[in-house]
């Protein structure tokens, strides 16, 4: 029987992205709809969803890193689709332009600064975590047999 080429079923992933966009979509505007944001206030519901989603990100990819081939519908259902979708860099822009038309000038520039520094220190320890527990994994828990 001949082998399939690795990359036959390689039109699957959309349907993984899809899944997991849409899921991320709904699953992001339950965040907001709880959390809402105040007019002229820190906006801490996008800004966790964001750090969240940077550490959530790290993991992932650190813990299927070395098995790109295998795991590609899971990275691509959590990392692009799902991940993606929750987390946005529009909902930040949306909010800087919010403030900088209020006349605010403190809160887009300590938003900004923020922002960035907890996403890549989330997205660190994301990595770090998920390399430990890639490590620490004896058999693969989405192999089956």
């Amino acid at each position: 029987m001949p082998k399939a080429h690795p990359d036959a079923d390689k039109w699957l992933i959309w349907p993984a992205m899809a899944l997991g966009g849409a899921l991320g979509a709904l699953l992001r505007y339950g965040w907001v709809t709880l959390f809402p944001v105040q007019d002229s206030a820190f906006p801490l519901a996008i800004f966790t969803e964001n750090i969240l989603g940077a550490f959530l990100l790290g993991w992932l990819l650190a813990y299927f890193i070395r098995q790109r081939g295998k795991h590609r519908f899971i990275r691509a259902f959590f990392g692009t689709g799902l991940i993606g979708s929750f987390t946005t860099f529009s909902g930040i822009t949306l909010d800087l332009a919010g403030f900088i038309h209020d006349s605010s000038f403190f809160l887009p520039v300590l938003y900004s600064m923020v922002s960035m520094a907890a996403g890549l220190a989330a997205a660190l320890i994301g990595l770090r975590f998920g390399r430990a527990t890639q490590k620490r994994r004896k058999t693969n828990p989405f192999e089956s047999g």
